[in-house]
């Protein structure tokens, strides 16, 4: 073995700068291995492809199309964080190559050397690329050559204009000392030295400090190998100096840098700021890697423990109103006194029996009229209508999508009788915003606003990407604190990542809900002129409940009580117009309202409202991802005149997956996945949970129910690659085409057959 070390051209190799540089972060730079990681495991769709996160970098959407100008912006930003690697790892392990100060501009021969990650990345990343695009079978040839160049295009772009910047601005040993570079004349010297180091496994001209790391060769240039030269006639204060040059002006761009892609979030409104979400996400580890570059310029050894420090004292500071970081719906009045939430408060709104027989009589009335509005005479006899029920279940942009299209599809095959039968919209998520923009189409279609309600165009608009802006949002602005408010009927509220979900949503969706107050819909419900929408985001407090309506409905919060059942009820929801009527509940936009109900975690942020202590509010799907809960529930207090005044209830169920789902293979686990497998089974059955749990409510119906209910199921396809589609408020163009493909399967077109055979 010693042989075999003593060889010079395997210890050329061995020691060649490049491979060190790997080594040295394997050994000593597992945290930025670690990004790198992730975003491979985000390219190769190893890591939240159920969440479409891989898409946001394979298949980038800027200005609502796939573009080259797409790739070509998320190429600048993947160079970005290549320069960023680059400058963070030469500011902390430079230090451990002296041959490096006295070489011709340093930080470029550095980038030089540590070429292979990034390299393998970019590889690894255009062959993906290649693949995706191809597997989509939607592009052509040259449609992918120019996205693929575009991509290399960027990336070339920010690492050319990077490396001009530090060629410019770096000094090394001549520029500082008039010290002539160690590469000058080197070729001449390369074989003596060599032959003077064959019985020497270890070059005698390198004589170093403990914290070096020993290096023979190196690249000059991208195409030049040079042997690394003796630094002991060089002061030790000259190398220092030139790599603490090198350092400070290291800060300074990365602190630049970060200043400046924090100032672009005052402008995060502007369309065409919103870049792709996966430049987004390098943008964000871009600074993460970079925050520790000007705090090692400045403190030097001490910059993680001034870090620590900082996050140790962030996270105690945090709480304080100085950094306003609380998420708010906009409308509600959060300087009235907080409504206090507490079980002596909960116990006085539930033991309110008046107030209930109160709503239920008003439902009563708007149902009276709901029937008017559907019976039929034929052959002078009274027909009482179907009493229908939309259920919509989550599941971001493609439950958006879906849901309009089995709405807007079957209603008009059923020449408008479907929403003229739906008496209730109720379901979480993507599938209520598409419920709600069916609905408004639909109420400006009876109003004359608009002819064209069965228009395709509306299927592109509920379809476009929500998440460029969310994501642009958390890259450059919510981090600690919110630095910019928005008014409302003279109250301020943050302008965060919730706001920029909102106009978003506006936007898309031509702007249909733009000053939409949730009590703008209670005439127009209690009218039964369209129908009326439940809402039910669970309170992450304790997992209740809260029931958002345009209309009273305290007897959904309620719990029936019996002679023959004796036990202490326990009531798992609060009415939210009631409990917030102080705060001015019935002001809130209508665009909050579909937000508090799609609040995906960590994605969109969680929403305080005000109360004493603050309830917060997340998406729907964690208690009644369906909605079949809410229905049965409104089922069950109206049945008597349900019973009475129709000839029976239609639910429909829009889901975004079948109810009959693959069965796992469940291999033997490693052992990491034996210990995380009984968190990650319960969550990632979640879903299955409330459906078994909701399948025996439905079957108990008929204990309580007289009359007859039909269930028809319409189930986007959706369980097997590569047709599954991403739980993501970003859709890649073939999972569009997939979503509404899906209505045209035998089941979902029999489904249309029955709800026809049914409203006949």
């Amino acid at each position: 073995m010693r042989k075999l070390l003593l060889h010079p051209s395997l210890r050329r190799i061995i020691f060649f700068f490049p491979f060190q540089l790997v080594f040295l972060h394997i050994k000593k730079n597992l945290l930025l291995l670690s990004v790198w990681g992730l975003l491979f495991g985000f390219i190769t769709q190893a890591l939240a492809p159920r969440y479409g996160v891989p898409y946001l970098f394979l298949n980038p959407e800027y200005l609502d199309d796939v573009s080259p100008l797409a790739y070509f912006i998320i190429g600048f930003a993947c160079g970005g964080f290549i320069m960023a690697f680059n400058i963070a790892s030469y500011t902390l392990n430079s230090f451990r190559f002296p041959f490096l100060a006295t070489l011709a501009h340093p930080f470029t021969k550095y980038c030089y050397n540590n070429y292979i990650i990034p390299t393998v990345f970019l590889l690894v990343y255009v062959y993906n690329i290649l693949a995706f695009l191809y597997g989509e079978q939607i592009y052509s040839s040259f449609e992918i050559l120019t996205f693929v160049s575009a991509f290399l295009a960027g990336v070339t772009v920010f690492i050319v204009v990077t490396l001009l910047y530090f060629f410019r601005t770096n000094k090394d040993i001549h520029r500082m000392f008039g010290v002539k570079p160690q590469e000058a004349g080197q070729d001449e010297l390369l074989h003596k030295m060599y032959r003077k180091r064959q019985e020497s496994w270890k070059n005698p001209y390198l004589i170093r400090e403990n914290r070096d790391w020993y290096v023979e060769t190196y690249l000059s240039n991208p195409f030049r190998i040079r042997l690394v030269r003796a630094v002991r006639h060089y002061k030790k204060e000259m190398l220092r100096n030139v790599f603490s040059q090198n350092h400070r002006n290291a800060g300074v761009f990365s602190f630049i840098a970060i200043i400046s892609l924090l100032g672009l979030g005052f402008f995060r409104e502007v369309p065409f700021l919103m870049i792709p979400a996966g430049a987004s996400v390098f943008l964000l580890l871009t600074m993460f890697i970079m925050l520790p570059v000007p705090l090692h310029s400045i403190f030097k050894g001490w910059a993680p423990v001034i870090f620590i420090l900082f996050l140790v004292t962030l996270n105690f500071l945090y709480p304080l109103d100085f950094f306003n970081n609380t998420n708010k719906v906009y409308g509600l009045n959060y300087n009235a006194p907080k409504a206090p939430y507490e079980n002596k408060t909960l116990n006085r709104f539930f033991s309110q029996k008046d107030t209930v027989t109160s709503d239920f009589k008003a439902m009563i009335e708007t149902l009276n009229k709901w029937r008017l509005k559907n019976q039929k005479t034929v052959e002078e006899k009274t027909e009482k209508p179907k009493f229908v029920i939309v259920c919509t279940s989550g599941g971001g942009v493609r439950s958006s999508l879906w849901t309009f299209q089995v709405l807007q599809q079957a209603d008009s095959l059923l020449q408008g009788e479907l929403l003229r039968h739906t008496a209730l919209i109720t379901g979480s998520s993507g599938g209520m915003i598409g419920a709600a923009y069916a609905r408004e189409l639909y109420w400006q279609s009876l109003s004359g606003k608009t002819t064209d309600f069965y228009s395709s165009n509306y299927l592109t608009d509920i379809s476009k990407d929500v998440l460029n802006a969310l994501a642009f949002s958390i890259a450059t602005s919510d981090w600690f604190l919110s630095l910019q408010n928005i008014t409302y009927d003279n109250f301020k509220y943050n302008k965060d990542r919730g706001y920029m979900f909102e106009r978003r949503l506006n936007d898309n969706l031509r702007n249909v809900f733009s000053g939409k107050r949730l009590h703008d819909y209670k005439l127009v419900e209690s009218e039964a002129i369209i129908p009326m929408m439940i809402f039910s985001p669970t309170m992450v407090n304790d997992g209740r409940k809260l029931i958002v309506s345009s209309l009273p409905v305290s007897f959904l919060t309620q719990n029936e009580t019996s002679e023959n059942l004796h036990v202490s009820n326990l009531n798992d929801g609060i009415e939210f117009s009631r409990f917030f009527r102080e705060q001015g509940a019935s002001n809130i936009l209508f665009t909050s309202v579909l937000r508090m109900s799609s609040t995906f975690p960590y994605v969109t942020p969680i929403v305080s409202l005000p109360s004493e202590p603050a309830i917060e509010i997340m998406d729907a799907g964690m208690r009644d991802n369906y909605g079949i809960e809410v229905a049965l529930k409104y089922m069950y207090a109206m049945r008597n005149w349900i019973e009475t005044n129709t000839s029976g209830v239609v639910i429909v169920q829009i889901r975004d997956r079948h109810k009959e789902f693959l069965i796992d293979e469940n291999p033997a686990p490693t052992m990491m996945g034996a210990l995380t497998r009984p968190l990650g089974s319960f969550y990632g059955n979640l879903f299955n949970m409330q459906d078994f749990t909701q399948n025996q409510e439905l079957e108990y119906v008929s204990s309580w129910f007289a009359g007859k209910v039909d269930v028809v199921d319409f189930q986007l396809k959706n369980e097997e690659l590569p047709d599954k589609i991403s739980l993501s408020w970003h859709l890649t163009n073939r999972e569009k085409l997939n979503v509404l493909k899906s209505i045209d399967l035998p089941e979902n077109q029999e489904s249309i057959d029955r709800l026809r055979r049914l409203l006949k």
